[in-house]
C-alpha cells in the first residue's frame, strides 16, 4: 500500500542525498574542491536534464525539500556565494533552454495552471524594478532572489506528468523528508553524546552550510532546527489519509503510526512555535476536508465511521508518546558519552509551550511599529526588494554587536506584512489568488478515487500559509517548491466517470492505493 512512497525510487533519492551530504564534508574545508564539485554537478545535472527533463526536476525538488538553504557546497565570487542549489538551478534551466531553443519541448502560455501564477510574476517583478531603482542592486537580489525558482513553472509545464511521474514525485518527497528526519535526528544525538569541546568543527560546518540552526537550551540540550524540516510535516500530511481506510491492513497502519512517530519527534525537537501554529492550521484544513471527502452521515455506516476516526485518533497519540519515548531514547543512549538528561528535554519542551517572554517573540513585537510605518509610505505598490527595517532586538547575537539592540535587517519575521512591504498589496493578494487556483485545480481530484492525494495538498497548502505568517516560507525556496510541487497534480481534464471514495471505502475500492497499481489517473 505504502510502496508508492517507499519504492525503488525512494532508496535512490535518500542515497543521493547522503551521498550529496558526505561530498559537502569533504570539500567544505577546500574552497578549490568546492569549486570542483559544482562544476561536475552543474555538468551531471544538464545531461541528465537533457536526456529526461523531469529526472532534473526530480533532482531540483529533492535539493529544495532536503536542505534548508541549498548551501552544502559553495564557492565565493566576488563576495557572492555560489551554492549547489544555484548550481541545480543553472543546470536545469539552462537544459530546458535549449530544448524549447531546439524545439525538443513546447511550452504553451494559454496552459490554464499557468494562471494562477500571473499576479505572483507580476507582483515579484513589481519588487524587483522598484528595488533595483530605490536600493542597492546587490541587495535588493540577495533579497528577492528566492523568487526566481518560480522560473521551475516553466520546465514543469512542458511535461506531461503522468501516473509514473506523479509517483516519482511523491516518493522524492518522501526520501526528503526521510533525509531531513534522518539529520535532525543524528544531530540530537551527537549533541547530546558528546561533550561541546569536541563539537566544534560539527557546529561550524552546520552553521557555515546553512544547515539549520542548533542552539543550546536547558541543560545540555540543544535544540535542532532545520528549516528543511517544513517538508517533514508537509509529508505528513500525505500519510495521514491511510489512518482513515476502511479494513486497512494491520502492517500498513503500524508502518503509518511509526512514521507519524518520527514526524512529531522532527517536531517536538525542532520546539518552532511557527510550526505548531502551522499544523494546527493544517489539520482543521484536514479535518474540514475529510467532512467533504464523506464522513458516514447516519446508520450502521456512522457507527463504522467512528470506529475509524478512534482509530486514526489513537494512531495520531501513540505518534505523539512515541516520539516523546524515541527523543528520550536517543538522549538517554549511553555510547559513547552520555551529557544530557530527559529532565532537560521535557523541562525544554515545557518552556517552550508556556514561556511567551523569549527574545524571538519580544522581538517579533519590537519590529511591528517600524515595519507597519514603513509599508504606510507605499501602500500600494510597496518598497520593493532590499527595504531594510531598523529595529531594538532583544537577540543577544545582536546585542553582542550592537549593545544597544539596534538592528537593520530586511529579513523580517512577519511573512504576510513582509510581502506587503516589499510588493505592495498585490503581493500578499497574488499569493491568495495563487491558493484559491491551486484549490480549484485540485477539486475536481476531490471527486474521484484519488481524494486522498487533493486533501493531502490542500491541508499542506494551508499549513504552508500559516507558518508564514510568523516564519516566512512564501519567499523562501523551500515553501515555493511545494507551490511548485502541486501543479503537476492539478487536474486539466477530470474524468466523469471518476467514482467517488469516501473515507469509510475499503481498501480493495480504493484500487488506486495499491502497491500495484497507478496512484493517479493519466492525463
Amino acid at each position: 500500500m505504502l510502496d508508492q512512497f517507499f519504492g525503488r525510487p525512494f532508496w535512490k533519492t535518500l542515497a543521493w542525498l547522503a551521498a550529496v551530504f558526505a561530498v559537502s564534508i569533504a570539500v567544505f574545508p577546500s574552497p578549490i574542491a568546492s569549486a570542483i564539485a559544482l562544476a561536475v554537478g552543474i555538468a551531471a545535472v544538464f545531461a541528465i536534464s537533457w536526456k529526461r527533463p523531469e529526472l532534473g526536476l526530480l533532482i531540483a525538488f529533492a535539493e529544495l525539500f532536503a536542505n534548508s538553504h541549498g548551501h552544502l557546497i559553495a564557492y565565493d565570487v566576488g563576495g557572492f556565494s555560489f551554492s549547489s542549489r544555484m548550481a541545480v538551478f543553472v543546470a536545469v534551466m539552462a537544459a530546458w533552454a535549449v530544448a524549447l531553443a531546439c524545439r525538443r519541448t513546447k511550452l504553451s502560455l494559454r496552459d490554464p495552471r499557468l494562471t494562477p501564477f500571473v499576479p505572483l510574476l507580476v507582483a515579484v517583478t513589481v519588487g524587483f524594478v522598484i528595488g533595483l531603482i530605490l536600493h542597492d542592486p546587490v541587495v535588493a537580489f540577495k533579497d528577492g532572489n528566492a523568487y526566481l525558482y518560480l522560473a521551475y513553472l516553466f520546465p514543469i509545464l512542458s511535461i506531461d506528468w503522468d501516473a509514473t511521474k506523479k509517483r516519482l514525485l511523491l516518493q522524492v518527497l518522501a526520501a526528503s523528508a526521510a533525509w531531513v528526519t534522518i539529520v535532525t535526528l543524528g544531530l540530537l544525538y551527537v549533541f547530546t553524546h558528546f561533550p561541546e569541546w569536541m563539537l566544534g568543527a560539527v557546529y561550524l560546518f552546520i552553521r557555515d552550510t546553512r544547515t539549520g540552526e542548533l542552539t543550546k537550551m536547558a541543560g545540555n540540550i540543544f535544540r535542532v532546527f532545520l528549516q528543511a524540516q517544513f517538508s517533514v510535516i508537509a509529508f505528513a500530511f500525505f500519510l495521514m489519509p491511510f489512518l482513515f481506510l476502511r479494513d486497512m491492513p494491520k502492517r500498513a497502519y503500524r508502518v503509518v503510526t511509526l512514521l507519524l512517530v518520527l514526524v512529531a519527534a522532527v517536531v517536538i525537537i525542532s520546539l518552532s512555535r511557527s510550526f505548531w501554529v502551522g499544523i494546527i492550521a493544517g489539520a482543521f484544513a484536514f479535518v474540514a476536508l475529510k467532512l467533504v471527502d464523506g464522513w458516514p452521515a447516519a446508520g450502521p455506516e456512522r457507527v463504522e465511521g467512528g470506529k475509524i476516526i478512534a482509530k486514526a485518533v489513537a494512531s495520531m497519540i501513540i505518534a505523539t508518546v512515541g516520539a516523546g519515548i524515541l527523543l528520550a531514547s536517543i538522549v538517554l543512549f549511553p555510547l559513547p558519552y552520555r551529557v544530557g538528561r530527559v529532565s532537560d528535554l521535557s523541562g525544554l519542551v515545557s518552556s517552550r509551550t508556556t514561556d511567551i517572554s523569549d527574545v524571538a517573540i519580544s522581538s517579533r513585537w519590537n519590529l511591528l511599529p517600524p515595519l507597519m510605518d514603513q509599508i504606510k509610505e507605499h501602500v500600494a505598490l510597496g518598497s520593493g526588494f532590499g527595504q531594510e527595517i531598523t529595529f531594538v532586538t532583544d537577540d543577544p547575537r545582536a546585542r553582542a554587536i550592537n549593545p544597544d539592540g539596534t538592528w537593520t535587517t530586511y529579513a523580517l519575521e512577519w511573512g504576510w506584512l513582509e510581502l506587503w512591504l516589499k510588493m505592495g498589496l498585490l503581493g500578499p493578494l497574488a499569493f491568495v489568488f495563487l491558493f484559491a487556483g491551486l484549490v480549484r485545480g485540485l477539486w475536481p481530484t476531490m471527486r474521484t478515487s484519488q481524494s486522498w492525494i487533493a486533501v493531502a495538498f490542500i491541508s499542506s497548502l494551508a499549513m504552508l500559509y500559516a507558518t508564514h505568517t510568523f516564519s516566512p516560507y512564501l519567499n523562501h525556496p523551500i515553501g515555493l517548491g511545494l507551490l511548485l510541487f502541486v501543479v503537476p497534480f492539478l487536474n486539466q481534464k477530470p474524468s466523469a466517470t471518476a467514482q467517488k471514495v469516501s473515507v469509510t471505502g475499503s481498501v480493495s475500492t480504493v484500487a488506486t492505493l495499491q502497491p500495484s497499481m497507478a496512484p493517479f489517473t493519466s492525463e
